[in-house]
């Protein structure tokens, strides 16, 4: 699960493992069948002039504001345990760590509903909470301080307060019921609106005991039960206080419980959020040496059928060692194909939307993980094949920066204009990867990111998010969204949450069908608002994403554009 790299320990995010802890994780492979075409060596054109980013987004980097459908004229106390305990100890570093990435996962949810502020519960002082339309507290370590002006709060405030996991018997007595300590057992299904969810068992987090006591008063939102057992409250709600008896992020997969939490924040901090379910559909890892054929096949039914897509393009191929061209060092540009141009402005003029998905989506600076070749290795952070063929993440590239990110990205602009194709206005990381800084670099060029968010320890010190000289690449954790977000980086993000068609079990990742996918797809229904974004490799050809597209209208999704979800 970790690596020890030169005495530091790095922990995978979340879309390549089943994490350890308190990581919101979806077993898919992102690293998919990469197809690569064996050609004679292509003589690299000039590269074209980098532009000037120095016009940044107006609202780039402002974490706390309010994601896509969000109401600005509402703020929500997202408060979170820092590690202080009643007894004047400290929790582990370890629960330190895994309590701030809590309160950030939670945030970037709370961001769809309303703006957002981050504290620790510990600092919390009377009355504060009046400057809110809502609170939420994050229950992760057990017997942390609470100030019992909190407490008091809590129990008289007429506004909202969601409160998840831990610490919830300081109350005393909730209205009509009653935490009970932990419950036995280990529950693997939470059912939520009728649809059982998993609850992976290794979670390790326990889950409360709810003893309703006046069912008159109190509505049972969810249940949680193990296999023979008997169901219990898992989510409850009575007065202005909703209760998760579990803080639902350790171990959690895109049919998870996860999906209860997201829909009870969201019903709670924006109640007039429409019940709809829109798709969206992103072909993946297109750059200059894709065959305009293949992708002319895709892009033409998905034209005909009139469902709107989108592309991930990287504007510049590179094989320096020549792994995948017979020994021969080989790189091109969007300019060196022709006919894959016209295949990509014919899609943008039937409506398409171009991602930037990265510059070249791989390391010139040798293999990261795989060979060095486009769209098979990471671009913006550095990682490595263990002897089990499991890949670590190792930590920024060396060269990372503010100006090399920016260098970079300017160039790859530079190229969709040299072809005649409009500047993309979204960013995908290859393999979702980045680090912190390269994370805030993209908010304030972009007008979104594509993907699933890589989150680090020490962003958020304090509460107050924006820190890269606190934050620690020892942590990295990963989260799925289930509808638009703004996150902790102050970025608008388009989520991507039920993965990939993966014909084959590649490294640790085990193969991947359409009938998952729509299981997944299925599964979301629970959350009002949704989107189910999935992406392709125009490779697989059109067959099965006819499949794909015909049963995701059949459960009841409506294709959109990406840039209409950012429109809430």
């Amino acid at each position: 699960m970790t690596k020890d790299n030169g005495g530091q320990r790095f922990r995978l995010p979340a879309w390549f493992r089943l994490a350890a802890v308190a990581v919101v994780a979806v077993t898919v492979a992102v690293v998919v069948l990469i197809q690569v075409t064996k050609t004679s060596p292509v003589r690299a054109s000039p590269a074209a002039t980098p532009v000037s980013l120095t016009d940044r987004l107006p609202e780039a980097g402002k974490a706390g504001m309010p994601g896509p459908g969000g109401d600005p004229a509402r703020k929500t106390l997202v408060l979170y345990d820092d590690g202080r305990k009643n007894d004047r100890t400290v929790a582990t570093p370890e629960e330190i760590r895994t309590a701030e990435a809590y309160a950030m996962f939670t945030a970037n949810l709370v961001s769809r509903g309303t703006a957002w502020e981050m504290r620790p519960a510990a600092d919390y002082r009377a009355r504060q909470l009046d400057a809110f339309q809502a609170v939420v507290y994050l229950g992760s370590v057990s017997d942390a301080e609470l100030p019992q002006a909190f407490l008091n709060d809590v129990a008289t405030t007429r506004v909202p307060v969601v409160w998840i996991g831990a610490n919830v018997w300081r109350l005393r007595t909730g209205p009509g019921w009653r935490a009970e300590g932990y419950r036995e057992g280990n529950p693997t299904t939470v059912t939520y609106k009728g649809t059982p969810l998993r609850r992976d068992p290794r979670s390790g987090t326990g889950v409360v005991a709810i003893d309703v006591r006046d069912p008159a008063r109190v509505q049972i939102l969810a249940e949680a039960s193990a296999p023979g057992g008997t169901p219990s409250p898992w989510a409850v709600r009575s007065g202005q206080l909703t209760y998760l008896a579990e803080v639902p992020y350790a171990y959690a997969d895109a049919r998870d419980r996860y999906l209860a939490a997201a829909d009870i924040l969201l019903g709670v901090l924006s109640p007039q959020a429409p019940d709809r379910h829109r798709a969206l559909i992103r072909l993946e890892d297109v750059g200059p040496r894709t065959k305009p054929e293949e992708l002319r096949r895709v892009t033409d039914f998905l034209i005909e059928e009139r469902i709107p897509f989108s592309l991930a393009v990287y504007p510049y191929y590179s094989d320096p060692q020549g792994r995948a061209n017979d020994g021969n060092p080989t790189s091109a540009r969007l300019v060196d194909s022709p006919e894959l141009v016209a295949v990509l402005k014919d899609s943008v003029q039937a409506g398409a939307t171009l991602v930037m998905h990265g510059y070249s989506h791989q390391s010139d600076s040798g293999p990261n993980p795989y060979d060095g070749v486009s769209a098979s290795d990471f671009e913006f952070y550095k990682s490595s094949v263990d002897g089990d063929g499991v890949v670590h993440l190792d930590g920024p590239m060396p060269e990372d920066s503010a100006r090399w990110f920016d260098e970079r990205v300017a160039t790859g602009l530079g190229e969709f204009r040299r072809v005649g194709l409009p500047e993309p206005t979204m960013f995908e990381f290859p393999h979702y990867g980045g680090s912190a800084l390269d994370y805030q670099q993209v908010s304030g060029i972009f007008q979104a990111r594509y993907d699933r968010g890589s989150y680090y320890a020490g962003f958020c010190p304090g509460g107050r998010c924006g820190s890269t000289a606190t934050t620690t690449t020892d942590q990295v954790y990963g989260q799925f969204f289930p509808y638009p977000v703004r996150d902790v980086y102050g970025a608008n993000v388009v989520p991507e949450n039920i993965g990939n068609v993966a014909p084959v079990a590649f490294n640790q990742h085990a193969s991947r069908t359409a009938v998952d996918m729509l299981a997944d797809a299925q599964s979301a229904l629970v959350v009002r608002d949704n989107v189910a974004s999935l992406f392709y490799h125009p490779f697989l050809g059109e067959s099965g994403l006819r499949d794909l597209v015909n049963s995701l209208r059949a459960l009841g999704y409506r294709f959109a554009k990406p840039t209409e979800i950012l429109d809430g």
